[in-house]
């Protein structure tokens, strides 16, 4: 149970530093995987320093459950199993992939490896009765206090020395000159401010708006979410810029941290889909070009 314990908070922690210190805006779908998680960092520790051998029993309703909603969560995101559009539709896409290492690691799949591994050690305490208040000849165990609570301030060690340099880097960020862009398009070649676009390309263009890339944080109307995402509309951001300069931009995301960003959320590279093509990005953008 105290690698249960270590999961749990790592996976607490981990959580804030993503939505706290980076900036990422957690989804109904996340919110959901935090409120089966977070419990678990409090109670696990407590059952543990009182020896309560019906921990295992506690935890599993928890962690079982949060497997299932992490698989669902990850599957919506990379696959088509499901339809996108009967969760999230408000804020944050659940489709979102604020991170996406290695091209499978996101962070629905860290959730969902911290829950396994809560669920597989709990069931390994159960079957060997751990904690227990007495040990195989009837003797009393001492409460693990110094294993309890230094595998938690390890762990918050850790995350201390995480939050201090992320902080810091946004900070420098922030101090850096206004005239350096956080995505330079210096390689980028210029192309015409407004290419002209066939019907189907923005019709095209229009559905990816809606149903999987922008409408959540930039509203439905491309008017805008306040503290979430900019308007699209009347926007003198794309209007003086080609379409392979906003192809480059969403690409390449905005840091919470940029100068440049006036919502202080992030805009994660390729809006969360780097499943999404260049010309599927260039659809989008042909329907913005529409609303100028």
């Amino acid at each position: 149970m105290l690698i249960a314990l270590a999961a749990a908070w790592i996976a607490t922690l981990g959580s804030l530093y993503f939505s706290e210190v980076r900036g990422y805006i957690p989804c109904t779908l996340c919110w959901y995987q935090r409120i089966l998680m977070y419990p678990l960092a409090g109670f696990i520790f407590i059952g543990l320093v009182r020896r309560d051998w019906n921990l295992p029993y506690y935890v599993l309703p928890f962690s079982v459950l949060g497997i299932f909603v992490s698989t669902y969560h990850y599957l919506l995101e990379k696959t088509s199993l499901f339809d996108a559009n009967t969760v999230c539709k408000q804020g944050a896409l659940c489709t979102t992939q604020w991170i996406n290492w290695f091209g499978f690691v996101t962070i629905p799949f860290l959730a969902l490896m911290g829950f396994l591994i809560i669920t597989i050690m709990s069931i390994i305490a159960l079957v060997q009765q751990q904690p227990s208040l007495e040990d195989a000849e009837g003797e009393p165990v001492r409460m693990p206090w110094l294993k309890v609570s230094g595998t938690v301030v390890a762990i918050l060690a850790v995350f201390a020395v995480l939050f201090i340099t992320g902080t810091t880097d946004a900070s420098a960020e922030q101090g850096s000159a206004a005239t350096t862009s956080a995505f330079p398009m210096a390689s980028v070649t210029p192309g015409p401010l407004q290419a002209v676009s066939s019907d189907a390309t923005v019709a095209r263009g229009k559905d990816l708006y809606y149903q999987v890339a922008c409408a959540a944080c930039h509203g439905m109307n491309a008017e805008g979410v306040p503290t979430l995402g900019n308007a699209l509309a009347k926007s003198e951001f794309i209007t003086g810029k080609s379409d392979a300069d906003l192809l480059a931009f969403l690409r390449a995301g905005r840091d919470a941290s940029s100068p440049d960003n006036t919502t202080g959320v992030t805009m994660p590279p390729s809006g969360g889909r780097p499943d999404l093509s260049d010309d599927d990005m260039l659809a989008v953008i042909a329907y913005l070009r529409t609303m100028q």
